[in-house]
């Protein structure tokens, strides 16, 4: 067998609608009865904090009501010391124990359902539940659950907080990345607007176009779609400056591995958005890592950027944020939950918010170079297993700029062997324990073979892999 390794390739004021609705949040309302609601999960594709009363400097509005006092850093250890300390600290102080009995837990809850758990060799796939939540993130979920609170407040102490992690003007918690770019595109169309905003998706006497490549059209482009709004391909930097007419309302931007190549490349983008007067909504879903895109964008000047908080942040899956400008981060939030306009549909519960600020401060703490080193070495243990089969070859492909996670291609002479890459797959899911793999012929740009990604393995899981991929392969020899 051959083992290779390749080398990888200014504050605007806040608006009426929006300042309406942060005065609605100080005012006494009766409980409510209703039923909870479940927020829209989000698409596919990867520090405590808010939650609790705090000796943090209180926000003031300045003349133009935009927050200039952002909240001070929340440390573990303030946050311990208020509120929720109770709770949270329990859970902190037998995160060993937690994290040792939540795989049994969980199995056991799934067989009484009848639902059969996987290996996850795939990655932060919607269909495949997403991720899995630290110890810690739960404790700050668990903790934001036993309190009431005001969800406009908790908002924006954590929207402040995300903003100061990030770099960005303005942030809040959204119910996943299609929700952020619902939201964005409310705020695109028709902004702040209390009586346009009443009528979306009817977009009468709104802007309703937005700018796309054609090369970044995909199955999840109806969050821009859903609020009314209608999507102009174009494939140059020309056509795009053409297509831009008083019907514009934004220039919307895809990353991902299938737009690599694109014929118009951010920078450029933004450059002939921006001056025709438009914003750039950007979908960086699973964009992260690197942990340095969480800044690169809004840096770069986009005006809204989307990212998912079930994927690699370790979040809660039903949960994602929109950072970006202030000015259009606040006519987003005026469109959302919990006001009652068209963007109610993707609801996020306190417990979300809170949870999301925890995995967000937890992943810009986190050793990423140890994190890279850890999925390299359980690539590489599976890689030795099976060496010496007939015909197998093995490439440790390290990450790059479209594929944030180095993996492993497992290639075979199928001919020889009499098994294809499909049967491979089936006969992994099939097992026990079940594994979910891919078919690495579907990348862009596409590799070879059988792909194992290490960044959702548990510790020794690498070794059930290997051991199943080298039992199927061995039983055709």
């Amino acid at each position: 067998m051959r083992r290779s390794w390749v080398s990888p390739t200014p504050s605007a004021p806040r608006s009426s609608a929006t300042a309406s609705r942060a005065s609605r949040s100080t005012r006494p309302r009766t409980r409510s009865t209703s039923p909870a609601t479940t927020c829209i999960p989000e698409k596919s594709a990867s520090s405590p904090g808010g939650c609790a009363k705090s000796s943090a400097t209180q926000a003031k509005p300045d003349s133009g009501g935009s927050i200039v006092k952002r909240l001070d850093p929340v440390s573990r250890r303030r946050f311990l010391q208020a509120g929720a300390a109770a709770p949270l600290a329990g859970a902190a102080c037998a995160g060993g124990a937690a994290e040792a009995t939540t795989g049994a837990a969980a199995v056991d809850i799934y067989q009484r359902l009848g639902v059969r758990p996987f290996i996850n060799a795939v990655g932060t796939i919607t269909v495949f539940s997403g991720s899995l939540m630290s110890a810690e993130t739960h404790a700050a979920m668990e903790a934001a659950s036993k309190s009431f609170v005001k969800i406009a407040d908790l908002q924006e102490k954590v929207g402040a907080r995300l903003a100061e992690l990030t770099g960005a003007e303005d942030a809040f918690v959204t119910c996943g990345a299609s929700a952020a770019l619902c939201v964005a595109s409310c705020a695109a169309t028709v902004g702040d607007d209390v009586e346009k905003m009443k009528r979306l998706p009817d977009l009468t006497g709104s802007k309703d176009e937005f700018i796309i490549q054609k090369r970044h059209r995909n199955p999840y482009d109806h969050a821009f779609r859903m609020v009314g709004a209608k999507l102009v391909e174009v494939e140059t930097a020309d056509q795009m400056r053409s297509a831009i007419n008083a019907k514009t309302a934004a220039c919307c931007f895809v990353r991902s591995h299938h737009t690599l190549g694109s014929a118009v490349e951010l920078e450029e983008y933004l450059e002939i958005a921006h001056a025709a007067g438009l914003p750039v909504i950007l979908d960086a879903a699973a964009e992260v890592p690197p942990a340095e895109n969480l800044g690169k964008f809004v840096k770069m000047g986009v005006d809204m950027v989307a990212f998912s908080g079930g994927k690699n942040l370790h979040g809660p899956q039903c949960s994602g944020m929109l950072l970006g400008k202030r000015e259009w981060v606040r006519k987003a939030y005026a469109n959302a939950a919990p006001a009652n306009y068209f963007a109610r549909i993707a609801k996020v519960g306190k417990e979300e918010i809170v949870g999301l600020l925890s995995a967000v401060e937890q992943y810009l703490a986190k050793d990423h170079e140890a994190e890279r080193a850890e999925f390299h070495a359980k690539l590489d243990r599976i890689a030795k297993r099976l060496e010496g089969l007939d015909t197998v070859v093995t490439e440790l492909i390290p990450n790059n700029d479209f594929s944030h996670s180095p993996r492993l291609s497992v290639q075979w002479d199928e001919a020889k062997l009499g098994l294809s890459l499909e049967q491979m797959i089936d006969a992994l899911r099939s097992g026990e324990p079940s594994i979910e793999a891919s078919d690495m012929r579907r990348f862009n740009p596409p590799w070879k073979g059988l792909g194992i990604f290490p960044y959702l393995l548990q510790d020794g899981e690498e070794m059930q892999i290997a051991e199943r991929v080298r039992a199927i392969l061995t039983e055709r020899v």
